[in-house]
């Protein structure tokens, strides 16, 4: 269909999107063929499954006062262009998010782990760079450390995607406004080499934010704001803590402070908005924690469209980089009548698996780790685990269920047949589940294809199905940048793979 649906046959029919409608006509009305847009907004819901969206569909009209979601609403819109992204790595089928973001950031496929540098040690030019060439402002928004792989692979380069402290260094000569977690990246007090890197960043010209309060009280082009020391709370944690919310500003909240920051340049701007907690969630197979962060990147979204209003020379673009654990809504009861009624129980969860399990005496933080012993720990009591079930997920476990976890917090396993699932993640995700409805595959990453969906000048180029390495090169012809870093193919790369297993070794995850 050609010509724009205006709001009353369409938007006004679509809750999500009825406020929306200007930006979304603007986008519209802006993609004329040839088209370049001024504005670049990538938008990247972390490790989310396809399957999230739907299941993120149903959580958001029972928690949102029947409002469903503008990713999801944007699908049904004339004109949108919707696509599948296949985001394999050059050494597996299944991405991690360092390889991801760098296919996208150089255009070629690297090893999972590493960050703009090919298997020989080639140093790739990352798109951040190319968009700093052409007078362009570059912006980071993360909910996980602004180091942390997804970010960097638009703007740094490092064999090792861990050394975050070399990457945040990176980021001072090539990024204009940088939001985040990680602190500890940049103080001194807490750098290895003590270098004070808030204040580099100071010196440079960046206003500097550590607070909710400080960032949105922050006038500056330039800002680098840190809001924890590690990744920031997931959004079901922040909304029942009164000194996280004070304390740490919502992703929609950053990307608005970012987009007015990014917007005063003459040459517009290339900004990356990652939701980063939604992989985290789905490591640890939390599903409350995961559809309350999924909840929390649509808000983003839904600011992006109110900027894209008043500068309607804007790309947007969401997606993800991989699928992670698969989680789905399984039928549950007789003809699977008791479905709803189990996924209605998400909506009382007060807490993420990462705030209740160490009042078990374990850990539910997200880890791939390997053959590494477990110290064994005091078993938690029954009633103690029933109370915390009562607490915070709002149901009791069955005296089958709790003995299970009660062993698991203890370090004991062969607690499952699946290796993945054989850990007090797994487990945890497992037991609730069955009171939730919600299955998991198991607690890393899959080869699923990503969904993307793209409006305004440029969009075409993201439509139907495309492979990562797509990406770059549609993003710096619309930038009109000429540019091809070198890439390697699969049979030249194997010879790397030994020194690349080495590594891997030391890795303490595979978030």
């Amino acid at each position: 269909m050609s010509q724009i649906i205006g709001r009353r046959s369409f938007f006004g029919r679509a809750s999500a999107l009825a406020a929306l409608a200007g930006g979304v006509e603007a986008l519209q009305a802006a993609e004329k063929p040839g088209a370049r847009p001024r504005n670049i907004i990538w938008m990247v819901a972390d490790g989310m499954s396809p399957s999230v969206l739907p299941m993120a569909e149903y959580f958001s009209r029972r928690v949102r006062s029947g409002k469903g979601l503008v990713w999801q609403e944007l699908l049904n819109v004339p004109r949108v262009h919707r696509g599948s992204m296949d985001m394999a790595s050059l050494d597996s089928i299944v991405t991690d998010s360092s390889s991801a973001s760098s296919s996208w950031g150089s255009g070629s496929r690297i090893f999972n782990g590493w960050v703009n540098v090919l298997p020989d040690g080639t140093k790739l030019t990352p798109i951040a760079e190319l968009a700093r060439d052409k007078r362009k402002r570059i912006g980071l928004v993360t909910t996980a450390t602004v180091t942390h792989a997804t970010p960097a692979g638009f703007a740094a380069v490092s064999r090792k995607r861990d050394d975050e402290a070399l990457i945040a260094e990176q980021y001072l000569k090539v990024t204009d406004v940088v939001l985040g977690g990680g602190r500890k990246f940049f103080d001194a007090a807490a750098r290895a080499d003590k270098r004070d890197l808030i204040g580099d960043f100071r010196k440079s010209g960046f206003g500097y934010a550590a607070s909710r309060e400080q960032l949105l009280k922050l006038k500056s082009s330039k800002m680098l704001g840190l809001f924890s020391a590690s990744h920031l709370p997931y959004t079901l944690d922040q909304r029942n803590s009164e000194t996280d919310r004070e304390l740490v500003p919502t992703l929609a909240e950053m990307s608005d402070v970012a987009l007015q920051a990014l917007s005063g340049g003459p040459n517009g701007f290339l900004l990356q908005i990652e939701g980063a907690r939604v992989d985290h969630a789905a490591h640890a197979n939390d599903a409350a924690s995961l559809l309350w962060d999924q909840l929390a990147f649509d808000e983003a979204i839904e600011v992006a469209l109110r900027f894209a209003e008043k500068h309607p020379e804007t790309l947007i673009v969401l997606t993800s980089d991989h699928g992670n654990a698969n989680p789905g809504l399984n039928g549950m009861g007789t003809e699977y009548r008791d479905s709803t009624k189990c996924f209605d129980r998400l909506a009382a969860v007060k807490s993420s698996f990462f705030a209740v399990s160490p009042r078990l005496g374990g850990t539910a933080e997200y880890t791939m780790k390997t053959d590494t012993a477990v110290a064994m720990v005091q078993k938690p009591t029954a009633e103690r685990v029933q109370e915390l079930a009562r607490q915070h997920f709002g149901f009791e476990f069955t005296p089958d269920e709790v003995e299970i976890l009660r062993n698991a917090a203890s370090g004991q396993k062969r607690l499952s047949a699946s290796k993945q699932l054989d850990s007090l993640v797994g487990l945890m995700g497992q037991v609730v589940g069955n009171h939730v409805g919600i299955g998991w595959t198991g607690t890393s990453h899959t080869s699923d294809y990503t969904l993307v969906t793209a409006l305004g000048p440029g969009a075409e180029r993201f439509g139907g199905l495309i492979r990562n390495t797509q990406v770059f090169p549609a993003l710096t012809e619309l930038m009109d940048v000429k540019f091809q870093n070198p890439s390697m193919e699969p049979e030249q790369a194997r010879k790397y793979r030994a020194a690349a297993r080495e590594q891997r070794r030391e890795r303490p995850d595979w978030a």
